[in-house]
């Protein structure tokens, strides 16, 4: 609260001191006045107040005097020191140069007080080099702080306006000194004072020199002025020089020439001068050596030794590069585009050695002239970014955001997209996040849509650097759609290399679903070809899966990423090196469905890798198992199904002999040629076959005659049974089955119409005509037109070869 009270009473305090001083003067209907900020004109009778008008807000300087300062003097002086005071604005008003003070506002008298308004200001030169007479507030001053560049260019300035004062205006101004120098806020000398100036122009005209006999307010003092117009009361362009002369001194050694007034002691006053003429001043030192010789000659007593103000702007000490290039760019603007653009190009080279002052107040204006003329914006583009780089936020938002906003906008010359996207980091590093989010934002999406390469490329390697200034939601809705649409439509391995690094890079300001739903579920769709396009997939996937905050989630892995990955694994053109990135990703998220997955099934991860192992052995047992229960229900026992009708042709003949069981034990069960058993119903058997046939070897003769013997059978009808066999007692079966088969000399076929179930066949007479029987065969009987085959076999097994005959007749 104490704080607050503080405020109101200073602000009501300076109000207060405002409508006091501004009482009655119409200029404060058409300006808003301020701060008291200095003070200017000889023994500083004029108080420098900031304003702005109200019409348009535009900034401005209001200059006061006080005609309180002349209650000592009498009536007529003070009307006469007041028609000084008049006649200086309205000479000033006059005149338009660069080097001359600009008036925005006509002067204004009432009662108590002159007042003009005019450009904005800093303070006079007398002011900034420590004398703060006449001024309040002395903390503004002491915060301006005059470079070497400073003084010298204004110097230069000052010397240009004085020859465009004796040039082109015909006046001499007649008292240059620092109360008459005003700083504007780009930080130009401009010139002020002009009440005691002589007119050239108009012949015969006396000077007169009575101003030095009776000093009164506002007269110009000896100290500043020439000898002889003092002396000889003559005027001409050397009078202002050797004014010059003695400014030069007083900024340099930062003290006054010592010198009696001549109002008081003229005989003083002339041996001052010509020692001064003889010998140079006391200090004469501190003025840097190129100019010091030339301050001497100034400072003559005879007029005819001075030198002239154009030799003095060709001396070395005015010759410097800095100097030259600034002058250059004030008088570039309407030359043409290629002696301009030559100019711009070698400011950059030296643009940075500039004083931060002179970069902002001086070169900037300058530059942003040329942003009417399109063709030059790429070149002076450049210049402005290296003055943006040293601002601060406040600067840039003051005097260059205004001027950068619409040239953003521009699609041509393509060469300023360009150019902003290689100094991005400046403007990211100066703009406000309100700002990124106004100018820089709409230049990235334009980027994005662009036709150039290399542009697409450098906009989408600063996103990163600008995702940080933006909210969760724009990046979601504005920059990540355009990001994919980038990605599926270009044809470049390098922008779509870059698109998904770019997708990658933003894990860390999205949130986990907008991260999966809008970017891992996209990969899968990226044409993945390329190797390098392969690997930047793995690393948004690696990145997603390993940022805090987000990871995948073991749906997604098993359904999306691991298909999409797997199929990279065999892309040519991969080396060893990428290949073993992807399969180790590949391993790393198949560990992760296995343990959520195994936790969630109510099992440890030990015990999932052990069943794991051994689940392909588990299997095997289980199918025998199930087999041999199904074949002993059958009434077959442990036999095995296809006896020795798979074996190959190259075993021992002597292999019969074995006894069932053990043939079925060396057997293998995961026999290639044998097929799968299907699932029956299991069959009850009436009866016990008796299996035990012994081996009879048979011939090839033999088997053609058993086998023509089959064929007559299944033409002429059911064979009839000899009486002495007995029938066998076997339900007739729903379906053709296989039937195990003894070693006996030919092969048993079993077929599903033999006869009754009650008549039973004994199959020991191994004298048998029909060793078939009336059963059908698992593989059908070959026709009758068919040939037999005359090799000669030593097993009672059909031969691998025998079967391939067959299934190819």
């Amino acid at each position: 609260m104490d704080a607050i009270n503080k405020i109101y009473s200073s602000v009501s305090q300076t109000v207060s001191t405002l409508s006091a001083v501004f009482l009655g003067n119409p200029l404060t209907k058409d300006y808003d006045i301020a701060e008291h900020i200095g003070s200017a004109g000889t023994e500083f009778v004029w108080k420098i107040y900031t304003g702005s008008k109200r019409s348009t807000k535009e900034a401005a300087s209001i200059f006061v005097f006080d005609k309180k300062q002349l209650e000592l003097f009498t009536k007529d002086e003070r009307e006469e020191i007041c028609e000084n005071i008049r006649r200086g604005v309205v000479q000033l008003t006059k005149i338009r140069h660069p080097q001359v003070l600009t008036v925005q506002h006509a002067m204004e008298e009432s009662r108590d007080t002159i007042a003009f308004a005019t450009e904005p200001v800093v303070a006079s030169l007398a002011n900034l080099l420590g004398n703060t007479t006449n001024v309040s507030n002395t903390g503004l001053l002491s915060e301006y702080k005059l470079s070497e560049f400073d003084t010298k260019f204004g110097i230069y300035e000052l010397i240009k306006g004085i020859q465009f004062l004796h040039d082109e205006a015909q006046l001499v101004h007649r008292h240059i000194c620092t109360e008459n120098i005003i700083v504007n806020k780009q930080g130009i000398w401009k010139l002020f004072g002009f009440g005691y100036c002589w007119n050239k122009r108009v012949p015969g005209t006396p000077v007169a020199n009575h101003y030095f006999k009776s000093r009164l307010l506002g007269n110009p003092g000896s100290k500043w002025t020439a000898p002889e117009l003092i002396l000889e009361n003559s005027c001409n362009d050397s009078t202002d020089i050797y004014s010059l002369g003695i400014l030069i001194y007083t900024i340099y050694s930062r003290e006054n020439i010592p010198s009696p007034d001549a109002s008081s002691d003229l005989y003083g006053y002339k041996q001052s001068v010509t020692k001064l003429s003889n010998q140079g001043p006391p200090k004469l030192t501190a003025i840097p050596e190129s100019l010091r010789s030339e301050v001497k000659k100034m400072l003559s007593v005879n007029p005819q030794t001075r030198p002239t103000l154009q030799s003095l702007i060709q001396i070395s000490y005015f010759c410097d590069n800095y100097v030259q290039c600034l002058d250059s760019l004030e008088t570039l603007f309407p030359k043409d585009n290629l002696e301009k653009s030559e100019f711009y190009k070698r400011l950059a080279h030296i643009i940075g050695d500039f004083p931060h002052r002179v970069r902002l107040y001086r070169i900037l204006p300058l530059l942003v002239k040329e942003f009417v003329n399109c063709s030059m914006i790429p070149f002076v583009l450049t210049n402005i970014l290296t003055i943006t780089a040293s601002c601060t936020r406040a600067e840039y938002m003051q005097h260059i955001s205004s001027h950068l906003r619409p040239v953003m906008l521009l699609d041509e010359p393509v060469q300023i997209m360009l150019i902003f996207f290689q100094n991005l980091d400046v403007l990211l590093k100066v703009c406000p996040s309100d700002e990124i989010r106004a100018s820089v934002l709409p230049l990235v999406y334009k980027a994005l849509e662009s036709k150039s390469q290399q542009i697409q490329e450098l906009c989408l390697s600063i996103i990163p650097a600008v995702v940080v200034h933006l909210d969760k939601s724009t990046i979601k809705s504005g920059l990540v759609p355009r990001i994919k649409t980038l990605c599926s439509g270009t044809n470049l391995v390098s922008v779509r290399v870059k698109c998904l690094l770019c997708l990658g890079q933003l894990a860390a300001k999205i949130d986990k679903w907008v991260m999966i739903d809008d970017i891992v579920s996209y990969l899968p769709s990226v044409n993945c070809r390329e190797p390098a396009v392969i690997m930047a997939i793995v690393g948004v996937y690696k990145v997603s899966f390993t940022t805090d905050g987000l990871g995948i989630p073991k749906d997604v892995l098993a359904c999306k990423v691991l298909p999409h990955l797997f199929p990279m694994t065999i892309v040519n053109g991969l080396t060893l090196q990428q290949f073993n990135a992807i399969i180790a990703l590949i391993k790393e998220f198949t560990r992760k469905i296995e343990e959520e997955q195994g936790d969630k099934l109510g099992s440890s991860k030990s015990s999932v890798s052990s069943s794991t192992s051994s689940s392909s052995l588990q299997e095997k047992q289980l199918q025998q198992s199930d087999l041999q229960q199904s074949m002993g229900n059958l009434g077959f026992g442990s036999s095995d199904l296809y006896g020795d009708f798979m074996q190959s042709p190259t075993m021992p003949t002597n292999r019969a002999a074995q006894p069932v069981q053990q043939q079925t034990q060396q057997r293998t069960v995961t026999s290639p040629l044998q097929p799968q058993i299907p699932q029956l119903k299991p069959l009850q058997p009436q009866t016990t076959l008796n299996w035990s046939v012994p081996a009879v070897a048979t011939t090839a003769k033999e088997n053609s005659i058993k086998q023509n013997l089959f064929t007559q059978q299944q033409h002429s009808g059911p064979m009839q049974l000899r009486k002495k066999d007995p029938p066998l007692a076997l339900p007739a079966p729903a379906i053709a089955m296989p039937m195990p088969v003894a070693p006996m000399g030919s092969n048993m076929w079993m077929n599903g119409n033999g006869p009754p179930a009650t008549k039973k066949l004994e199959l020991t007479s191994p004298t048998n005509n029909n060793p078939y029987g009336q059963l059908q065969p698992l593989i059908p009987t070959p026709s009758q037109t068919s040939q037999t085959s005359a090799k000669s076999s030593t097993s009672p097994m059909l031969s691998k070869e025998d079967i391939m005959e067959f299934l190819q007749k």
